[in-house]
């Protein structure tokens, strides 16, 4: 049995149901169809999330390089760069 006879049957089957029957099997088929559409997006999300994760994390940053562009300098960071520019003055001779 071809797709087009598969099709053909279906749609002649559906076309027998009663309105109320028709009216039941559009929404849960829609319901299905939806769902299924949610589910490959989420496992493409998840993918791509992963993809993403794993090309950043590709190199593990040293303390040393500061924070990251999404990462805000924290108190201490600044405390140990404020220390440091005094120390710069301090040395510079002035």
């Amino acid at each position: 049995m071809s797709t087009d006879d598969s099709f053909n049957r279906v749609r002649h089957d559906f076309e027998d149901l009663e309105i109320e029957q028709q009216a039941q099997f559009l929404i849960e088929a829609s319901a299905s169809t939806l769902a299924r559409g949610i589910e490959q997006l989420g496992q493409t999300l998840a993918e791509g999330l992963g993809d993403t994760m794993r090309n950043s994390c590709g190199g593990a940053a040293s303390s040393d390089e500061g924070p990251g562009p999404a990462e805000p300098e924290t108190a201490q960071r600044q405390a140990d760069m404020g220390e440091a520019n005094e120390s710069d003055i301090g040395s510079s001779g002035t």
